[in-house]
């Protein structure tokens, strides 16, 4: 069984315990090293005490089952303010939010898009912009985030 694969299984359970959602798992070769690492999130975002959790939990795991045998680096983090919007949780939770979007092809003559997400399918998302509704199919999008203002 792959690692990322074996990982995903070791954390089911635990994830499940502490109302935690994986977002990505990640197990490559990083300058000199190997690297893995957990993004997780949950509803009203991860905190520092809970990836912290985490890390302890499986770092004891991979150690005790000596599932990497090479040396690593665990890291256990949150997505971040700016982490892409891909999946349909992604933007029912982005739902009223300003978004930014690049897309593989020009849509309405470009390629960059800002909004507040106003609709959403399983086809399509339906930003507005100054009253303005533009439909962009969600197979030409290729990258969203959430619009951060500082």
């Amino acid at each position: 069984m792959e690692i990322v694969d074996r990982v995903r299984e070791i954390l089911e359970v635990y994830l499940k315990e502490h109302d935690i959602k994986l977002v990505d798992v990640v197990f490559r070769r990083e300058g000199s090293g190997l690297v893995l690492r957990i993004i997780a999130d949950t509803a009203n975002g991860i905190t520092v005490s809970e990836c912290t959790g985490l890390n302890r939990f499986l770092s004891e795991v991979l150690d005790r089952e000596d599932i990497i045998r090479d040396r690593y680096t665990l890291e256990v983090s949150s997505p971040g303010l700016d982490r892409p919007i891909k999946t349909d949780k992604d933007f029912e939770r982005s739902m009223g939010k300003q978004l930014e979007l690049t897309t593989f092809a020009a849509i309405d003559g470009r390629k960059t898009h800002e909004g507040v997400l106003v609709g959403m399918d399983k086809d399509n998302v339906v930003i507005e912009c100054r009253g303005i509704s533009t439909v962009i199919p969600r197979k030409e999008i290729a990258l969203a985030r959430l619009k951060i203002d500082f």
